[in-house]
């Protein structure tokens, strides 16, 4: 290549890598986001709120970082929030096998108490 070919091919390439630096910076926001949004919203919304909120608050810190350019902090709020959203998932989930174990259990006070009062 040439010079004046050179200096336009360093400068896309420069700006290729510099955009892939920066997806590698923002890549752990977007997945704990992911994990916030799409797995623990819809099953922790009711039984772990508190939780729930937590990581919401730490990934919206963990973007505010990433605009300051304070990448590092960023990445270390991004993976907080998201064993937060496991937390909250985790929670729900043993509120909600709480909750159908009682239900097994009603039910199977009812039988027996039916099962009784027809034996007699």
């Amino acid at each position: 290549m040439t010079r004046p070919t050179l200096t336009p091919f360093i400068s896309v390439v420069t700006l290729a890598l510099a955009a892939c630096a920066t997806m590698a910076r923002a890549a752990p926001i977007w997945c704990s986001g992911g994990s916030v949004n799409a797995q623990a919203r819809p099953v922790a919304d009711r039984d772990a709120p508190q939780e729930l909120a937590g990581a919401q608050q730490k990934l919206a810190r963990a973007e505010a970082a990433m605009q300051r350019g304070h990448y590092e902090h960023a990445r270390i709020l991004a993976e907080q929030a998201e064993a937060d959203a496991k937390l909250a998932w985790t929670v729900a989930e043993n509120v909600r096998v709480q909750r159908s174990a009682a239900e097994v259990q009603d039910g199977t006070r009812a039988l027996r108490e039916e099962m009784e009062r027809k034996g007699r």
